[in-house]
């Protein structure tokens, strides 16, 4: 599976359209659908966007391998208890 292939799973998975998954990393549909179709070369940053405003994990997104999204467990801040 290519990038753009994963991308477009991505973006199924989430009940996205284009439109909507452009909007969020700040692209035209036109674009997500060149980078899907593999018309478009995926920049560094381009892949580090998709990775962060959806938690995807960089290695699934670039290579394939490991899980789809991050853990969400390591997303997460906890602020010390007051009683601490």
């Amino acid at each position: 599976m290519t990038q753009g292939e994963r991308v477009k799973e991505l973006r199924k998975t989430l009940s996205l359209t284009l439109e909507k998954f452009g909007q969020r990393i700040g692209v035209g549909k036109s674009t997500v659908s060149d980078l899907e179709n593999g018309r478009r070369s995926f920049s560094e940053h381009m892949t580090k966007s998709i990775c962060r405003e959806f938690s995807v994990d960089y290695m699934w997104l670039t290579t394939g391998e490991g899980e789809m999204f991050i853990d969400s467990d390591c997303l997460l801040y906890t602020s010390p208890s007051p009683r601490d």
